[in-house]
C-alpha cells in the first residue's frame, strides 16, 4: 500500500438496510398501507398519493442489487461498486444531506452576502395546524406571511429609506419527535440594502412586533380563504398568549456563520442516531436533540411500529413543493438584474464577487466531492495502490446487478424490503452523478 493509501480512511459505503427507519418500511409498510384507513386516517388526514412512489424509490436507494455504478481501479484492478440514490427529500436522510451540502456550498458561493445575519423562527397555534396538514399548499402561504411580517418590520424600522433585507425562508413539518408542526425558519440580513449596494444594519430586532404582524398577516390569509370565520378569530386573540410565536435572538456575524444556520434549517425532520428499536417491546424510540446541559430537547418518545411510520410519512413534501424560498435582496429576480448590472460594467449595483472564479461558482459538487466533505475521506482514491479509482458502467439491469455484486464477494443487504410495483419511471440515479 502507497503511503498516499496508507494515510487516507478507507470509504465505506453505507448500509441503509441497518437503520430503523429502513427495516421499519421494508419490513411493515405494506401492512401500514392496509390499516390506515382504519387507524390513522382520522388523526393524521388521508394518505396522500405521494407517499407510496417515495417510500419505494426510498426501499431501492443504496441497494447494489437495484442497480450500482462499478468502478475499478487501472493499476491494481481493486473494484467496488456504488449504488443508485433516491434524491428524495424530507425522507432519506442520505440523499436529503446531499442536497443540504449542495445548496450549502452553493450559498456560499452565489446567495450569501459577508454581513450579520438572523434565523427568525415563525409557530403557529396547535389549533390551526389541521388546515396546512390536508391541505399543503398553504405552507407556501405560511412562508409568504412570514416574509410580509418581515418586510413590513423592516420598512417601518428603516421609515421607507429604500432599504431591502435580504431572506431565505425554509419551510418545515416536523417538531422535536416528528409531530406534525408546520413552522418556517427565515435566514435574513440583520439589516438591509440601499439601492448602491450599502448596508445598513439594524440596532435591535423586536420579535414581539414581528409577531404581531405575523399573526395578522395569517389570520388574514386563513380568513380570506374562508377557514376560519371572524369568531375564531375574536377567540384566539382573547387568549392571554395566541399560540403566535416568532423567536429572532439567534445571530451570526458573518457569511460562513450564516451558511451554517442555513444548513440547520434545511436539515432532514428525520435524524437516524436519535432513532433506536427496542426488540423486547417492539417499539421504536425517538430522542430529542441533545441539550448543553444534558439531556434532550423534548424528551424522548415511543411507539410502535406503525404508529413511527404515521408520523414519518408526514413529512414526506409533495413532488412539487417548493421547500425554500428566496425574498428581497436575495430574490432571483433581484440577483438576476445585479448580475446583468455586474455584465454591464455597472459596479454600482455588484456583490462584490467579481474576482470568484465562474466555473468554481458554478460547478455543483460531484459524489465524491460531497463524501469528501461530510466524512474526510476519498472514495476515488484505491485503498490498496493509492491509484485514481474510474467509473467502468453504469448497471441500470437489475438481474446483473446482483449478479455483479455475487462475483465481488458483497453480502446480501437484508432485510429484503417487502414487494412493491416497479416506478413509472427510472427516477432513481447514481450516487457518482
Amino acid at each position: 500500500m502507497s503511503a498516499a493509501a496508507s494515510s487516507t480512511q478507507v470509504y465505506r459505503p453505507r448500509r441503509p438496510e441497518s437503520t430503523v427507519l429502513y427495516r421499519a418500511l421494508a419490513l411493515h409498510f405494506e401492512h401500514f398501507v392496509q390499516v390506515y384507513e382504519e387507524r390513522f386516517r382520522r388523526t393524521h388526514g388521508y394518505l396522500r398519493p405521494c407517499v407510496k412512489p417515495a417510500v419505494h424509490r426510498y426501499l431501492d436507494c443504496g441497494i447494489f442489487d437495484q442497480g450500482v455504478a462499478r468502478v475499478r481501479c487501472p493499476d491494481c484492478r481493486h473494484e467496488f461498486l456504488i449504488a443508485f440514490s433516491c434524491k428524495l427529500r424530507g425522507l432519506c436522510p442520505s440523499c436529503h444531506q446531499k442536497r443540504e451540502l449542495l445548496w450549502a456550498n452553493w450559498a456560499e458561493q452565489e446567495l450569501l452576502e459577508d454581513v450579520p445575519h438572523r434565523q427568525v423562527v415563525f409557530t403557529i397555534p396547535k389549533r390551526l395546524r389541521i388546515f396546512f396538514r390536508y391541505d399543503r399548499r398553504l405552507l407556501g402561504e405560511l412562508a409568504a406571511c412570514a416574509w410580509r411580517a418581515l418586510k413590513l418590520y423592516f420598512e417601518a424600522y428603516f421609515a421607507g429609506a429604500g432599504v431591502t433585507p435580504g431572506a431565505v425562508g425554509f419551510v418545515q413539518t416536523a417538531g422535536e419527535l416528528l409531530n406534525f408542526h408546520p413552522h418556517v425558519h427565515v435566514l435574513v440580513t440583520d439589516g438591509g440594502f440601499l439601492a448602491d449596494g450599502t448596508f445598513r444594519p439594524l440596532a435591535w430586532f423586536d420579535s414581539r412586533y414581528v409577531e404581531r404582524l405575523f399573526r395578522a398577516e395569517v389570520l388574514r390569509m386563513l380568513l380570506d380563504k374562508e377557514l376560519i370565520s371572524e369568531a375564531t378569530i375574536d377567540n384566539l386573540l382573547s387568549w392571554h398568549h395566541s399560540g403566535f410565536s416568532v423567536h429572532g435572538a439567534v445571530w451570526v456575524e458573518d457569511r460562513q456563520g450564516a451558511v451554517r444556520l442555513g444548513r440547520y434549517m434545511i436539515r432532514c425532520p428525520i435524524v437516524l442516531k436519535r432513532l433506536s428499536w427496542e426488540t423486547e417491546t417492539g417499539e421504536v424510540v425517538c430522542r430529542g436533540r441533545p441539550s448543553r446541559r444534558g439531556g434532550s430537547h423534548g424528551g424522548e418518545a415511543r411507539w410502535d411500529v406503525l404508529e413511527f411510520l404515521a408520523r414519518v410519512v408526514d413529512h414526506i413534501p409533495e413532488p412539487s413543493q417548493q421547500t425554500v424560498r428566496y425574498w428581497g435582496y436575495y430574490a432571483n429576480a433581484a440577483r438576476g438584474k445585479r448580475s446583468k448590472a455586474a455584465l454591464a460594467g455597472d459596479t454600482t449595483e455588484t456583490s462584490g464577487r467579481q474576482d470568484d472564479d465562474e466555473f468554481t461558482r458554478r460547478a455543483r459538487l460531484t459524489w465524491a466531492k460531497l463524501i469528501r466533505r461530510v466524512y474526510e475521506v476519498d472514495p476515488l482514491l484505491c485503498p490498496f495502490c493509492g491509484g485514481e479509482m474510474k467509473i467502468l458502467a453504469f448497471i441500470l439491469d437489475f438481474g446483473a446487478a446482483k449478479a455483479i455484486r455475487k462475483s465481488l464477494e458483497l453480502p446480501a443487504q437484508e432485510p429484503e424490503p417487502l414487494a412493491h410495483a416497479p416506478p413509472e419511471t427510472l427516477e432513481l440515479i447514481v450516487e457518482s452523478a
